[in-house]
């Protein structure tokens, strides 16, 4: 994958967990990280993305959360281009995805003798139930 590929995945998630974020009580600790993240562009930059982003959480019922994530998307992406040691921050902020995205779910089943069913969307993968059929 190409670093500008990876950069928009990247960017793709990070934005996702924001958004995502922005509509619980306790999201302190993601708009934290973000800080984090805009802090690499100088402390006037931190300060005027923060105003930005606390602008769109008292908003956040009335926008698109497709237009916010876009939105972040963009200035995560133009912030790491500008500043590229802001990447790896912006990496942790990624990783707290997808579980962080509203209805997301994961199921493990393992050390199973008979038949093993999991029910939810877009189900992937086969189970072996070790009978040899």
């Amino acid at each position: 994958m190409s670093d500008d590929a990876r950069l928009v995945a990247v960017a793709t998630a990070a934005a996702a967990v924001l958004v995502a974020d922005m509509i619980k009580a306790g999201w302190s600790s993601t708009r934290e990280l973000a800080a984090q993240i805009f802090r690499h562009g100088g402390e006037a930059e931190e300060r005027r993305q923060l105003d930005r982003l606390d602008a769109d959480q008292e908003q956040t019922g009335a926008i698109d959360p497709a237009v916010l994530r876009d939105r972040w998307q963009r200035r995560l992406i133009t912030l790491v281009e500008d500043f590229p040691a802001a990447a790896a921050d912006l990496s942790e902020l990624a990783s707290r995805g997808p579980a962080g995205e509203p209805g997301a779910v994961t199921q493990t089943a393992t050390g199973n003798t008979g038949p093993t069913v999991q029910i939810g969307g877009d189900n992937v993968g086969q189970v072996d139930t070790g009978s040899g059929q």
